[in-house]
């Protein structure tokens, strides 16, 4: 007589391979690669922080590689966007600081050399233009219009 189907221990050994596989294919790259600029708020959620030091360091609570070569903020502050100078810290001068407090993040806007990006408390998104940047930040496309009616 013939056996036509498999064994348990072989069908238990065909799944345990498959696992170990798809687990090194997703998760194991994913600790070595750079992580996006627009995923740092899901990256640091719900309590994290980032720092970035002018000679190219970096200290975070997560893992997380941030990749932006001379990274410039700018704040908003009394109506105009102003480039923020960090104060000096262990000898170490920070040019860069994201902090994510209860899934809540900084808001500012971040020059890269890949573009502007639109730090919002709640997301991230990259822009192509500092004017594009400044009026997403401040939502001008709600603002009333020359003439309109409020």
């Amino acid at each position: 007589m013939r056996k036509l189907g498999f064994s348990l221990i072989e069908l238990i050994i065909v799944v345990l391979i498959i696992g170990i596989v798809s687990f090194l294919a997703v998760k194991f790259p994913s600790f070595y690669l750079t992580s996006k600029i627009t995923d740092l708020l899901d990256e640091l959620s719900p309590n994290g922080k980032i720092i970035v030091y002018k000679n190219g360091n970096m200290q975070s609570d997560k893992k997380v590689v941030f990749d932006c070569n001379n990274p410039e903020v700018f704040e908003f502050i009394n109506g105009e966007f102003e480039k923020k100078l960090y104060e000096k810290e262990d000898e170490k001068t920070p040019v860069f600081k994201y902090k994510v407090k209860n899934g809540i993040g900084d808001s500012f806007i971040l020059k890269c050399q890949s573009g502007w990006y639109v730090f919002k408390p709640f997301s991230i998104k990259k822009i192509n233009t500092k004017e594009e940047a400044e009026d997403l930040f401040l939502n001008k496309k709600y603002f009333p219009k020359i003439g309109s009616y409020y």
